[in-house]
């Protein structure tokens, strides 16, 4: 899009005047040439915009509801959109900096939008996927050879079996839960903060870093605590979810390095409230989770900032990467035992 650095000026930019004179007036009696063809020029190119004037920008198209990328190009970012919403995207940031333009601070984003159906939807079917996971596991299945605590020996996250090389405890772990309000908790909680990640990084990389969280958090744990530590829940993954927000709600921030640590904080303060309570609680699996989460997101968000956002083929290879997970997970713990 061609757009201006907010930097420079808040103004749209103006088209540029032809620099042919116009042509003289007829004279009665005297033979008039046409006037000379204007030579070619080059097709105008977007001007380079600096990083915050480029996130201010899709901060605004996102808002709208227009997906946009800002890749780096050249010395500076560009913000592009789908060729259908081109119009609607420059007649949106029109109305913006014209609405902004009398304002001693003009370059103001709108607030984040809320998670629509496209961001709520995939998260809510991982939910009911792990209530309908604890329905099957809380049962016995003689013809099966499936019982309640086989699943729990083969899949729970054993320190003292992860330790010996029985990775794969990492993740089945996730999908294995104590009773009815533990798996309730997880997926509620869960759909809420994956929605909000989905908002922000589209729901592939979303799914996929919040799976990646709770895997590397359950390692972490049980590297740390060691035998006999053994846990079950998806909540360290629900943590690592917010540690992607508090990360890219700190990637966002604008206002000094002081501000931009707001949603840091936020993040550990939430941690302290939902991770620490309870007889039973993991505050280990929780706190490894979080800060799993927020190394993914910092990375994740660093990537976005060079690169934009990834296309479509990207984000439904990682959707598939994150159901395959515990699927491949559960088939390398059946067959090794």
């Amino acid at each position: 899009l061609p757009l201006p650095p907010l930097a420079k000026s808040s103004a749209a930019p103006r088209a540029p005047e032809s620099a042919q004179p116009p042509p003289p007036a007829p004279v009665a009696g005297a033979l008039v040439r046409p006037p000379a063809p204007a030579p070619d020029l080059p097709e105008a190119r977007p001007l380079p915009l600096d990083h915050e004037s480029a996130r201010l920008y899709a901060l605004v198209l996102e808002a709208r509801h227009l997906p946009c990328r800002t890749p780096r190009q050249g010395p500076g970012w560009t913000v592009q959109v789908r060729r259908m919403d081109r119009e609607q995207a420059l007649e949106e940031l029109h109305l913006w900096l014209t609405e902004n333009q009398g304002q001693s601070k003009p370059h103001q984003p709108p607030p984040p939008p809320l998670p629509g159906p496209s961001e709520i939807f995939p998260p809510a079917l991982g939910g009911l996927t792990l209530a309908a996971a604890h329905a099957f596991a809380v049962r016995a299945h003689p013809d099966l050879g499936v019982y309640p605590q086989l699943l729990l020996e083969r899949g729970s996250a054993n320190a003292r079996a992860m330790l010996h090389g029985e990775w794969w405890r990492s993740i089945t772990a996730l999908t294995l839960h104590a009773d009815g309000p533990h798996v309730l908790g997880n997926a509620v909680v869960g759909t809420l903060f994956i929605a909000l990640v989905c908002r922000r990084l589209g729901c592939g990389p979303a799914l996929l870093l919040t799976m990646l969280g709770g895997i590397f958090g359950n390692l972490c744990n049980a590297l740390t605590m060691g035998p006999p530590h053994d846990s079950i829940g998806f909540s360290t993954a629900v943590f690592a979810a917010a540690g992607l927000l508090a990360a890219q709600g700190t990637l966002e921030g604008h206002g000094g390095w002081l501000r931009s640590l707001v949603p840091l904080g936020a993040g550990f303060g939430l941690l302290a409230m939902l991770g620490s309570g309870g007889e039973n609680t993991d505050l280990g699996a929780h706190l490894f989770g979080f800060v799993n989460g927020l190394l993914l997101g910092l990375l994740a968000g660093t990537l976005i900032r060079r690169k934009g956002r990834p296309g479509p083929y990207l984000r439904t290879a990682a959707a598939l990467l994150a159901v395959l997970l515990p699927v491949l997970a559960w088939i390398a713990a059946w067959l090794t035992a």
